[in-house]
């Protein structure tokens, strides 16, 4: 009888021991689990503003690449302006009008 009591005791710690190791990994997985919604709630955030910066870097580029095919548009119009037949002889009418010394030029923008 002795012996059935010790191994009714025996078993009786066996299941408080098995029952605080369960509780105890319970509560770590709770834990964990927590710690996992909140990272992945972070993480989340975080990857939609990469997102939504990679979207305005794309839409920055695209303007950069449409304002520099205007600018080599503007550039190529120029370079042709300065040099068409019109634009040499307005430069030639403006060396005939420069006067001749920086004297009689202060002079005749001050009167």
């Amino acid at each position: 009888m002795k012996i059935a009591s010790n191994n009714t005791e025996g078993i009786d710690v066996v299941r408080r021991n098995v029952a605080a190791i369960i509780d105890e990994a319970s509560k770590s997985n709770v834990d964990l689990t927590q710690e996992l919604l909140t990272a992945y709630d972070r993480e989340s955030k975080l990857l939609g503003g990469i997102r939504k910066r990679e979207k305005e870097i794309a839409r920055l580029r695209s303007e950069v690449a449409r304002r520099d095919a205007k600018l080599a548009s503007v550039t190529e119009r120029l370079e042709r302006l300065l040099e068409s037949k019109a634009m040499r002889v307005q430069r030639a009418y403006w060396r005939l009008r420069r006067p001749h010394g920086s004297g009689a030029r202060f002079e005749r923008a001050v009167k």
